[in-house]
């Protein structure tokens, strides 16, 4: 494997960072336009691609049930104890997301393959 195409990999597990200053969705379209680009150049550097972005949806699907939940508790009354377990799992679901990043960046520049926990795959091999 080149050194250029483990840089890639390990940036493409990074990318998801840039939602970190506040762009919507750009967890998933960073490391996608990476992806995008590079995916021709190496197996390895698709594969990699493949497993951030699959992560990252899993991760932004997982948000969107967690916000839909806030919502709907919000609205029925007798349920708005449930308020607080639902942004304390928010938060540790933002936490879990930053960590896996991190470890997958760091498994990427040792030259392997991370497999992200709770990951849908939702673009196959």
């Amino acid at each position: 494997m080149k050194k250029a195409d483990r840089a890639w990999e390990t940036g493409c597990h990074l990318s998801p960072l840039t939602l970190l200053v506040g762009i919507p969705i750009a967890n998933v379209v960073a490391p996608f336009v990476i992806w995008f680009i590079r995916k021709n150049n190496s197996p390895s550097t698709d594969q990699h691609g493949r497993a951030v972005l699959n992560f990252q949806l899993t991760i932004t699907l997982y948000f969107a049930v967690f916000f839909l939940l806030s919502i709907l508790i919000g609205k029925i009354s007798f349920l708005s104890f449930l308020s607080i377990p639902i942004a304390l799992g928010m938060r540790a679901l933002a936490y879990l997301n930053v960590f896996f990043i991190l470890r997958a960046a760091y498994e990427s520049a040792q030259g392997n393959l991370y497999p992200y926990p709770f990951s849908i795959r939702f673009i196959s091999q």
